[in-house]
């Protein structure tokens, strides 16, 4: 040992009292600021990835063609298609990682394409009334309300922005199911609400 690698140890020994630091790490300290001129350690490597960049990519494709699948579904998905060990909960980080989540998916009544015809038709046949004809217009509608625990249907994944997203909406078709309301109103106010039995047919408007 030369008189000068004496004297870097000693000085190094001397900083680590005074820092109350091990000499290894005043060393490792020394080391990183003659390397690089800045004291501070680099940011960690981390773990290394289960999937490339590539299959990351494939991995957001397959989500975006299938917003109603689930983590199981898509552990299975990832292991068969990459043929790569991967738990349930690195699939929540990489969806996380995808920019993605699993929200409620927003209930939306299933229109046929006659359906939406008839709607635009109406709104276009009724664009020029004026106040006064809106003023003399009763408007009804039915509701349903389930009430059965547990039925609150599957998740969906997506962005925090694709809320109405056709694909993430849940379809449903509007039938008779748990507690169904009816009720009304017009210009002065509203109506009584009703708790109706059964499916509500264009007959039952009009009755008492």
């Amino acid at each position: 040992m030369t008189s000068g690698e004496a004297n870097s140890i000693i000085l190094q020994l001397q900083i680590g009292r005074t820092f109350r630091l091990i000499q290894s790490i005043v060393c490792s300290i020394i080391k990183r600021f003659t390397r690089t001129g800045n004291s501070h350690p680099g940011k960690a490597r981390g773990r290394k990835l289960t999937l490339t960049d590539r299959e990351v990519r494939l991995f957001r494709r397959h989500i975006r063609k299938n917003r109603h699948v689930g983590v199981a579904d898509l552990v299975t998905w990832t292991r068969q298609s990459f043929g790569k060990t991967i738990s349930e909960a690195s699939t929540r980080r990489y969806i996380k990682r995808c920019g993605y989540a699993f929200y409620k998916a927003r209930r939306k009544p299933f229109l046929t394409s006659s359906s939406k015809r008839r709607r635009v038709a109406w709104t276009k046949y009724h664009l020029s009334w004026t106040p006064s004809q809106w003023e003399k217009v009763l408007w009804t509608d039915e509701s349903i309300f389930e009430v059965s625990y547990g039925n609150i249907g599957r998740k969906v994944i997506r962005k925090k922005d694709e809320a109405n997203v056709p694909s993430c909406y849940k379809r449903v078709v509007l039938k008779a199911s748990s507690v169904m309301v009816w009720g009304c109103l017009e210009a002065n106010g509203v109506g009584n609400l009703h708790f109706c039995t059964g499916t509500i047919k264009a007959p039952d408007y009009t009755c008492s």
